[in-house]
């Protein structure tokens, strides 16, 4: 099976390579110096020390929100909640850390834990709405997405908002509740290794318990799931909660890790980005590291172009979104549901 996934993960790369180099090839062609921005692209992120910190700063959030996007799919919901899940966690840990007046020692790992908490509702709250009212949770969790945007907001403006800041900005973070850098001469902090950690629990979890095996066989298929007599909204329920509790935890590692003070005043992304990563990791967690590393290493590349080879950061963002276009495709034609109605229709036509 993981032979099979690595695989699967492979081709989804080359292919997601290849889509990318049509797009590029034409733009660094009208460049003075074609070949270098080609290398500055294909090269660049893997020159110096601090471009490689960079790769690894930018895929640690995508771990844990590729994490939780995979979980939630392989259960057969199609929660996109990770994007709200990860705010809202940014900044409630942000107030455990400001308002609880925590013990030092204690402090960073108790306000993830806290943030993680209350932000799983992003994810929680759509899973509940499909299994009590058959909400579509693909809308409900778009649309919460914004409403935990603006509820966050209201939280650092009413409650940890420095008004001496000039800005929207809390209060800054004291040193007991940052993350410490692992990697001198990066920002690289603890938190990848708490997202490597957690990417190999959840493929554990997956993979090698009962429970894991429940949530599989309700997302392969329900109707077999009822058969059995599993419990598909209780095992629902849990995995949407363990994703939200990822996400959530992924942006309070963001947070205490990368910040100085809570700054986000929109949607960071991270959860937009992690469905790509959970979709080039075909939905297994082990996966998820790498390819949020080669999403990480497209962007760092990208951005290295736009800012020496002044191409525009419209065009870096057209390969962006091409590349989320394509990797969303990707899923969309490997969705069991999808594929078993157009069988019957494809059968009849060729009758």
């Amino acid at each position: 099976m993981i032979r099979t996934a690595v695989l699967a993960t492979l081709l989804t790369l080359a292919l997601l390579l290849a889509v990318v180099a049509v797009v590029l090839v034409p733009i660094v062609l009208v460049l003075p110096d074609p070949r270098g921005a080609v290398g500055m692209f294909l090269f660049g992120p893997l020159a110096d020390l601090r471009h490689l910190g960079n790769i690894v700063e930018a895929a640690t959030p995508l771990m844990f929100t590729g994490l939780a996007v995979a979980l939630m799919f392989r259960v057969g919901m199609f929660n996109l909640g990770a994007e709200g899940s990860f705010f809202l966690g940014g900044v409630f840990a942000t107030f455990a850390i400001l308002r609880l007046h925590l013990p030092d020692p204690i402090m960073a790992p108790v306000a993830i834990l806290l943030g993680a908490a209350v932000g799983s509702l992003g994810c929680v709250v759509p899973g509940v709405l499909r299994a009590r009212f058959g909400a579509s949770e693909l809308v409900s969790s778009l649309m919460l997405n914004y409403a935990a945007l603006f509820a966050g907001l209201y939280v650092v403006n009413y409650m940890l908002r420095d008004p001496n800041a000039g800005a929207m900005l809390s209060y800054r973070l004291p040193a007991a509740a940052k993350l410490p850098r692992i990697l001198p001469g990066t920002r690289v902090h603890l938190g990848v290794l708490v997202g490597l950690a957690a990417c190999a629990l959840g493929g554990v979890y997956l993979f090698a318990t009962r429970w894991g095996y429940e949530a599989r066989v309700v997302g392969a298929n329900p109707g077999f799931a009822r058969h059995l007599g599993l419990p598909i909204t209780a095992v629902a329920a849990t995995v949407q909660a363990l994703g939200g509790f990822a996400a959530a935890a992924g942006g309070a590692i963001e947070v205490q890790g990368m910040y100085l003070r809570f700054s986000w005043q929109a949607l960071p992304g991270a959860g937009w980005n992690g469905l790509v990563v959970a979709i080039l990791a075909g939905n297994n967690p082990f996966l998820v590291p790498p390819a949020a590393l080669a999403l990480s290493y497209l962007q760092v590349g990208g951005d290295l172009l736009a800012r020496n080879y002044a191409v525009p950061a419209e065009a870096v963002g057209l390969v962006q979104a091409l590349v989320i276009l394509f990797a969303t495709a990707t899923a969309i034609t490997r969705n069991p549901r999808l594929l078993r109605l157009i069988r019957p229709r494809a059968a009849a036509e060729r009758g």
